[in-house]
């Protein structure tokens, strides 16, 4: 198994294939939809650009949303990408087609923040600040490319990269609060990961306001567990490690407990536990995939499969 790089390592990095556009309010469900219909041959083209009624620019930005979210794989054919569903696109597709349950985006956002070489990944595991304003965001990600891409790329490059990601989390704080009906609106804000003050302009990291899916934690935690080969993890870990809980959900050590336990109570047949290995306390559970935690919290919720 190969384990995820260390924050030195130098990768290739990818950068503007979001054409600059945040997910919008029904894309995903309209992207599934066309790739599913297509069989594996759904091209960002003009032919699925009239289909969507997107402009082209979008159809690509939708393109490389349904992949960076692990809901779509692209293929080369010829010089052309075309793109499939995966297990959880499918999963997604037939257990939440209109993306109401925030179950589906908590782990969309965990593929999307897992994403290396991205600015996602760097976001929610390297940058520190848990205040700041976007001309430190956008420096702080620059110098952070200077050290670890392979690839370079300008400051107007990463300033763009960091504006679509606060354009996509960042809600706004107050009485000033999106409307939900707005369709430029990213769903991704609603998990309340970023807010921005606009008295002062400036943006903040944030614990959610609403329970994360107990199947959201454990999906995050499994693959932290995949990623050291082990079928446990330690609590420290889950406070420390790049894509712990801690970072891409912005959880204390006092959330992650009260979660694992709960976690345990409600998934101990199927291998979730929590015990001692020495000083250390522990989560044992199961590698399962996305899809499949997607399809355990439908059933905890009653749905038949």
């Amino acid at each position: 198994m190969k384990l995820l790089s260390s924050a030195t390592e130098r990768i290739k990095f990818e950068f503007g294939r979001h054409e600059t556009f945040a997910v919008r309010e029904g894309w995903i469900p309209k992207g599934l939809d066309l790739t599913r219909k297509l069989h594996g041959h759904f091209r960002p083209d003009l032919s699925a650009a009239d289909a969507l009624g997107l402009g082209s620019n979008m159809v690509k930005s939708l393109s490389y949303w349904l992949e960076a979210t692990g809901l779509a794989v692209g293929t080369r054919e010829g010089k052309e990408k075309a793109f499939r569903t995966t297990r959880f696109g499918e999963a997604v597709s037939q257990r939440d087609g209109y993306l109401e349950f925030p179950v589906s985006w908590w782990l969309m956002h965990i593929l999307l923040a897992r994403r290396e070489g991205s600015v996602w990944n760097w976001f929610f595991n390297d940058f520190s600040e848990r205040i700041f304003d976007r001309t430190t965001a956008a420096e702080a990600y620059l110098k952070s490319i200077r050290e670890r891409a392979l690839n370079p790329a300008t400051p107007a490059v990463a300033q763009r990269d960091v504006a679509c990601l606060l354009n996509a989390y960042a809600t706004t704080s107050g009485s000033e609060r999106s409307d939900p009906e707005d369709a430029t609106t990213c769903p991704l804000r609603a998990l309340s990961l970023v807010v921005k003050h606009p008295d002062t302009g400036r943006f903040e990291k944030t614990r959610p306001l609403d329970q994360i899916p107990v199947e959201a934690f454990l999906a995050c935690c499994s693959f932290v567990a995949s990623d050291t080969g082990s079928d446990s993890v330690a609590f420290i870990d889950l406070m420390r490690l790049r894509n712990s809980p801690a970072r891409l959900f912005g959880l204390d050590g006092d959330a992650i407990d009260e979660m694992a336990s709960a976690a345990a109570s409600l998934y101990r047949q199927d291998g979730v536990g929590i015990a001692m290995l020495g000083t250390n306390r522990t989560l044992s559970l199961p590698r399962f995939d996305a899809s499949e935690w997607l399809e355990r919290h439908f059933a905890r919720l009653g749905f038949a499969a």
